[in-house]
């Protein structure tokens, strides 16, 4: 003992010290709970979830692996590195997460769900579409920003990145539109229609109706919108454009039963493939309004998001475009719910992630459908992590034995004991950290 403050004046040791003080940190003090190993174990040891993807139709080696790829920068942008994502057959791919709580995994869900189709509309014309957004250049520590609002609702914001030719695209399509909305669309419906009572989509304000139209215009693939009230004396209009799509609130659908009969005489189904009948819940189906006032002072009223149609924001351009190839950021902006402030900032939190997740992972080439997970019990369990443990140091007196038989000195025992454990304990602690200590590790 004498000698260990002649020890600790060694540089060498001070940062053996300082390692095996991190280590333990990370393994024990990371939630702040000494009492609970904080390491990532992969399922083998500690059970999780299954999560089954179906894709909409067979898919070729390479489309496989392109959807693998997209999936696993999705889900490790939202924070989950020990996911394991692997294909089964040409149309299938499962999705492990280990010992995830209902929170995540309806996150999870939500990611895999979306398509990933980003694009911006102005005035009816693309002005941005996935492609244009950088994926490394998506949110990050000054590209995300939860925020109380001065109503008192929490509101959220990300920026994100894009090319120089998608600068130059927006450009394009946004000269002369100053203080025209910027309709920011993720997985807009395609050649669709939809269908609600007037009520739901203008909540019986007439003016409301010219900037709902608006919303939904789009050059070659406007979004149909025909009122439950009109139905049967519009429904020809779906015949007649062919359309491949129906959104339809679910109060809607349940209340109208001559509707949804009339859709399924035309092709429309629930497990529908080449016409789609697509069930919304409520509260996606009405559109968020937001009244304010131009710069000339006159009342205004603008939507601000549209979730059944995809619409997560629609800022107002208050600059002029200027045509250059070069990154420019945009960001898109929303209102979380919740029934206390503590719960829409978790919201808006998730929500931040989610998009963040599928925006840097990309446009998964072939529509998916999510069916329901599973829970995976543990195929070796906390005895086998006991008996690894039990191993691991029957290896270290392993070694200890045959090198003090062979220099037949008995004080090398300590020291070897010690180097071997320390080697074992920053192993353990960096892929526990960093990795998924799982079977093959």
């Amino acid at each position: 003992m004498a000698q260990l403050p002649e020890l600790l004046k060694d540089n060498k040791i001070r940062l053996v010290v300082v390692c095996v003080a991190l280590a333990l940190f990370a393994l024990f003090l990371r939630d702040l709970n000494p009492a609970t190993l904080d390491s990532n174990f992969g399922i083998e040891f500690v059970g999780g979830v299954r999560i089954p993807i179906s894709l909409e139709k067979q898919v070729d080696a390479v489309t496989m692996s392109a959807m693998v790829d997209v999936i696993k920068v999705r889900i490790n942008k939202y924070g989950l590195s020990q996911a394991v994502v692997r294909p089964l057959g040409n149309k299938e791919i499962i999705v492990e997460i280990p010992k995830a709580d209902a929170s995540v995994i309806r996150s999870i869900e939500a990611i895999l769900k979306e398509q990933g189709h980003f694009e911006a509309v102005v005035d009816g014309v693309q002005a941005l579409r996935g492609e244009d957004v950088m994926q490394n250049a998506v949110g990050g520590p000054q590209g995300e920003q939860v925020y109380q609002q001065s109503d008192g609702s929490v509101g959220w914001d990300i920026v994100f990145a894009v090319t120089g030719d998608g600068q130059e695209r927006f450009a394009t399509a946004a000269i002369g539109k100053y203080g025209y909305p910027v309709y920011m669309f993720l997985d807009r419906p395609q050649d669709a229609v939809l269908i609600a009572t007037n009520t739901e989509i203008t909540g019986g304000v007439l003016a409301n109706e010219e900037v709902v139209r608006d919303a939904l215009r789009k050059e070659g693939d406007e979004l149909l919108l025909i009122y439950a009230e009109d139905f049967a004396q519009r429904k020809g209009e779906i015949a007649a454009s062919n359309r491949s799509a129906v959104l339809i609130g679910a109060t809607t659908s349940r209340d109208n039963p001559e509707i949804v009969s009339a859709l399924t005489a035309m092709g429309f189904g629930v497990n529908g493939t080449d016409r789609k009948l697509l069930v919304k819940p409520d509260s996606e189906i009405a559109p968020a309004f937001l009244s304010g006032r131009s710069e000339l002072g006159a009342s205004e009223t603008s939507i601000r998001e549209w979730q059944a149609i995809g619409l997560m924001s629609a800022p107002t351009l208050r600059v002029e475009p200027v045509r250059e190839n070069r990154i420019t950021q945009y960001s898109i902006s929303g209102t979380s719910p919740g029934n206390t402030t503590e719960e829409a900032r978790g919201n808006a939190v998730n929500e931040i992630k989610m998009l963040k997740s599928v925006l840097s992972g990309g446009r998964l080439p072939v529509s998916t459908s999510v069916g329901s997970y599973y829970d995976i019990a543990p195929s070796l369990g906390k005895e086998f992590l006991l008996y690894s443990l039990w191993g691991a140091l029957a290896a270290v007196a392993a070694v200890a034995a045959l090198i003090v038989l062979r220099y037949r000195r008995l004080d090398l025992i300590v020291p070897i004991v010690v180097v071997n454990s320390i080697e074992i304990l920053l192993l353990f602690a960096f892929v526990g950290t960093f990795g998924t200590i799982d079977l093959s590790a």
